[in-house]
């Protein structure tokens, strides 16, 4: 619409994003002509590839696209937690551009989380709008990263802080590629299916209790279980499930309009603890949704029965119910803050409502409160299994670098020069602000090293 004179415009535009998600067996498999259909047609693949996939699968790829005649381009980047920065976004970029990738050619992106955060992020920039496609190999991928519109990666300490909205094409999901993951990897990521049947999914919830610690131990059923199809088919269905209802709860809010998202349990208060403490992302979400879950509690909104039945499943699937640094209340109030200042000034915290299943929102926890419910959180805890703690909690128990070392000896040694000793009163952070200052003082550092 404009006025007469069209010196006032306004106008409204609209835009239809399609996606396909796809589980599947076999997908390296050459008589599986999926990936080969969308690519021989274009006489080549350029693949970006996490490079530990790049090692446990890059010749099974390789020999797949060989034998259905189609040249593969292999951009190989590391996809551990620390990369997930704007830099590496970057290389990707530099990578695509020197291998001449078209605006309408999809890049197939392989690998975990962070390969499918920073790899879609950089389709996103690339030509404004370069498609891609998923091709997950790890859990946290296959119901949640992998098929995700949210495209980004993190910066000064903020996770997510910068991003777009840009799912893929095609999403696929095999099974096949977790049986080279450590179990901790596993646990880790059915963090997130708890998380989903938690608050979308109560069938769910019943399948997972019913495959019990099973699904840790087979590795959703690609080791040593090959005949048993019975279990084959409850892992593809708890994967699909999964799946699904992540996709029912993110795409139909695909710009983030409004802040009811279910899938956000269990991201509340964990960032504001997960990265100082270097966990794992799925310990920090099973934490957070222990404590959301406690809350939704105390209001009455869940029953006994439902709350005990939330905590034991996610302590029996050996995930963490507490951590030591949520004693630090600090790190956990400033987490309380942000959620607050990013969701509009509400805290819009998604908790279980009414029944395992369904989902209400917590929006009055306030500042104050966080001291208290911690401490008798803590104490109802403690009295699970292994005092509440986790299995192979942290970054570093499944071989992967300590991310809360991103912010390298300014975390620890503030002001310091480099290999200058450690003053007793110069300890980490105990607040976001302060973590946050200490990321800038080390990129400033790094940056006039550089030049």
């Amino acid at each position: 619409m404009a006025s007469p004179d069209s010196q006032t415009i306004e106008a409204v535009m609209s835009t239809n994003i399609t996606t396909t998600i796809k589980i599947t067996r076999g997908i390296l498999d050459p008589k599986n002509k999926i990936l080969a259909e969308v690519y021989k047609p274009l006489g080549r693949c350029v693949a970006v590839i996490d490079d530990k996939v790049e090692k446990l699968f890059g010749k099974e790829l390789k020999d797949y696209f060989t034998a259905n005649g189609i040249p593969l381009v292999t951009l190989i980047h590391e996809g551990n937690e620390i990369n997930k920065d704007i830099k590496n976004v970057e290389a990707i970029l530099v990578d695509m551009k020197n291998n001449g990738v078209a605006r309408n050619e999809p890049v197939l992106v392989v690998g975990g989380g962070v390969i499918a955060d920073i790899g879609g992020f950089a389709t996103a920039l690339y030509h404004r709008n370069t498609p891609y496609i998923m091709l997950c190999t790890s859990i946290v991928t296959g119901i949640d990263a992998g098929p995700s519109p949210r495209t980004c990666c993190d910066g000064y300490g903020f996770k997510n802080l910068y991003g777009a909205y840009h799912p893929p094409v095609l999403t696929l999901t095999d099974r096949f590629f977790w049986k080279t993951l450590h179990e901790g990897w596993i646990r880790h990521g059915i963090a997130e299916i708890i998380k989903m049947a938690c608050v979308k999914d109560y069938p769910l919830f019943c399948l997972v209790e019913k495959a019990g610690t099973r699904l840790i131990r087979t590795k959703f059923g690609t080791e040593g279980c090959d005949d048993d199809q019975e279990f084959q088919d409850l892992c593809d269905e708890i994967v699909g499930k999964a799946m699904e209802s992540y996709v029912r709860s993110e795409y139909g809010n695909l710009w983030e309009t409004h802040q009811c998202r279910p899938h956000a349990f269990g991201h509340t208060w964990s960032p504001g603890y997960e990265l100082p403490a270097g966990m794992l992302h799925g310990h920090a979400v099973a934490s957070c949704m222990g404590y959301g879950a406690f809350l939704s509690r105390k209001r009455e909104w869940i029953s006994q029965e439902q709350f005990d039945r939330i905590l034991k499943l996610i302590s029996d699937m050996e995930l963490t119910l507490w951590h030591p640094i949520m004693d630090n209340h600090a790190l956990v109030q400033a987490a309380n803050k942000k959620a607050h200042q990013k969701r509009g000034g509400n805290l819009c915290a998604p908790v279980p409502k009414g029944e395992i299943g369904l989902c209400g929102y917590i929006n009055d926890h306030k500042h104050a409160d966080v001291p208290p419910t911690m401490n008798e959180y803590k104490a109802l805890v403690s009295k699970y299994p292994r005092g509440g703690h986790g299995i192979d909690v942290h970054c570093h128990d499944v071989g992967l670098e300590d991310p809360s070392t991103v912010a390298g000896d300014a975390l620890v040694q503030i002001g310091q020069a480099p290999g200058a000793p450690k003053k007793e009163s110069e300890a980490m952070p105990t607040t976001y602000e302060e973590w946050i200052k200490a990321e800038q003082t080390r990129r400033n550092s790094t940056w006039e090293k550089n030049v």
